[in-house]
């Protein structure tokens, strides 16, 4: 939902803004969210991003694992090359 009211932000010495708290309310942003900044040709938008606390993601894994067979060597091979490493 958005308001018709907007709201204003300064930008401090560190690059760093407050977010309103009405809009952290409404959009449920606790210290500790991470959000995107994504720039557009009309300035900048902020997308709050969701991710999976470990136990959902040790959930999601485990889930996966009973119906994909895997090898150690091949998640080791994978998690390396998401993080864009050799080794």
């Amino acid at each position: 939902m958005a308001s018709d009211e907007p709201e204003v932000a300064t930008v401090t010495s560190k690059g760093q803004i407050t977010i309103p708290s009405k809009l952290r309310d409404q959009f449920g942003l606790k210290q500790g969210t991470k959000l995107m900044v994504v720039p557009t040709e009309y300035g900048l938008v902020l997308k709050k991003i969701d991710l999976p606390s470990i136990e959902e993601f040790q959930q999601r894994v485990e889930r996966r694992a009973e119906t994909v067979e895997t090898s150690l060597d091949e998640v080791t091979r994978l998690v390396h090359e998401a993080r864009g490493s050799d080794k």
